[in-house]
């Protein structure tokens, strides 16, 4: 099968709650008693000589009951999770120095073209699309230096594991195509070449630059690419930031913020134009107009702004609150790569609502998508030649979603989220003369910490 942007966009994949499952399991599990696991003594041996097994299985479902151009559809994927990190320091071999390996399994899935059938940019992502079984996520060196405020890592990783943190109580709620396509960051399960730096100015304010070998065909790449992958489809992205992280025990009406910027080096076919100044979709003689670059640039931010107790337990690490987020992307090229120019979010999450179950947390959050003029146009053209009329492709997508997440047990975590797309379109599958319907997404996800399970 030939490789394009175009069949490849249509069937990419979102999957950034693989890394914060990891993140948020291994909080979940911090206070649990190991003593009467498995496990136990070989895991406190393997933390002594600076030893971290990771092991975690995750399963998600998806379904458009009413959205898309094939509504009533379902995926599901099986995941598994198995990787160490080792450090020097405690085997006393590198002060600061320690090695990351994780990987990745998908044994088990169905319905891989599910995207297409949701719809656009917002009903249609995230639908993940994993073609190959097996993925390396990470395996880098890092350096800590001057008492861990800077950090350098170089090795196969993902820039989502360093930057661009979305500040959404559930990750598929405002997953970021810009992000993850235009800039291509690539999903969660996809890594590259790549080298960062890490400057922490204060405990909550840090700075992080890198570069990245990425690859615009990233389903079909397994991360154990020597540079290129088998479609040449590589290129170099940039990107900085600059961030405040804080945590409820550091402040009592905690401030998260994030402004970062990127530049990919790709080149990439006009969404619209031939050479000629012609349509691409009825002037199939010339050649399309070709471009070098894209850029643009993320700023997110999170405020807490009620407390139960009224920020009296200032020391409590889950208080019964609610925050305020919300987050714009915007691309800086007129008719940049994917089509896509603008997407934001606004939202409030309420965390531990019950006294008893400190851990959940639930959320409400409004998305708006912008494609650019040129893809605005090809996506018309395309539908109308292929036998569609009668129908006018929006130019904006909105939607509402709720979610929520839940510490079933130590080791065990639940995420959901529902969607109601407006302005649906034909973004993720444009060869099709059938009108998308507006309407209803989920998403259901289990994660299970094998190694907290068995005390590792």
């Amino acid at each position: 099968m030939k490789i394009t942007p175009r069949n490849i966009w249509t069937r990419m994949l979102f999957s950034g709650a693989l890394l914060s499952s990891l993140m948020s399991g291994n909080l979940l599990a911090a206070d649990k008693d190991d003593a009467a696991l498995p496990l136990s003594d070989v895991g406190s041996w393997l933390k002594e000589h600076g030893v971290t097994p990771h092991l975690m299985a995750t399963q998600f479902w998806l379904g458009n009951p009413s959205a898309g151009t094939s509504t009533n559809e379902q995926q599901s994927y099986t995941m598994l999770f198995a990787g160490a990190d080792f450090d020097f320091e405690k085997m006393g071999a590198i002060p600061g120095g320690s090695i990351h390996f994780m990987q990745l399994w998908v044994p088990f899935s169905s319905n891989l073209d599910y995207g297409n059938s949701a719809g656009g940019m917002l009903a249609g992502d995230p639908p993940p699309y994993i073609p190959k079984v097996a993925h390396l996520l990470r395996f880098s060196y890092q350096q800590k230096l001057f008492d861990d405020r800077l950090s350098l890592e170089i090795g196969k990783s993902n820039p989502g594991q360093f930057m661009g943190f979305t500040n959404c109580n559930v990750a598929e709620s405002c997953v970021n195509t810009v992000l993850n396509k235009t800039a291509v960051f690539g999903p969660a399960p996809y890594a590259g070449w790549g080298a960062s730096a890490s400057w922490h100015f204060t405990p909550q304010i840090e700075s992080n630059v890198g570069a990245w070998r990425t690859y615009h065909a990233f389903p079909f790449t397994n991360g154990w690419e020597r540079w290129d992958d088998d479609y040449d489809s590589g290129s170099t992205l940039w990107v900085a930031n600059l961030a405040r992280r804080v945590s409820w025990q550091q402040e009592t009406w905690p401030l998260t913020w994030e402004i970062l910027g990127f530049y990919n080096d790709l080149d990439y076919d006009d969404a619209y134009y031939t050479v000629n100044g012609t349509s691409k979709v009825t002037d199939t003689q010339s050649a399309v107009r070709s471009h070098h670059g894209v850029s643009g640039f993320y700023l997110t931010a999170k405020k807490a702004i009620w407390r139960r107790d009224g920020g009296a337990e200032s020391n409590n690490p889950n208080p019964s609150a609610i925050s305020l987020h919300g987050s714009v992307t915007q691309t800086l090229q007129s008719d940049a790569y994917t089509g896509i120019s603008t997407l934001a979010d606004v939202g409030l999450i309420w965390q531990g609502p019950w006294q008893s179950r400190p851990l959940d947390s639930y959320g409400l959050t409004f998305r708006w998508g912008r494609f650019t003029d040129g893809e605005q146009r090809y996506l018309q053209e395309m539908y109308n030649t292929q036998g569609g009329s009668g129908w006018q492709v929006p130019r904006n997508e909105y939607q509402l979603s709720i979610d929520a997440a839940f510490a079933v047990t130590p080791e065990l975590s639940v995420k959901l989220s529902g969607a109601r797309t407006w302005n649906n379109t034909n973004w993720q599958y444009a060869y099709s003369g059938v009108k998308p319907e507006n309407g209803y997404t989920f998403w259901l996800q289990a994660n299970v910490l094998l190694d907290k399970l068995l005390g590792l």
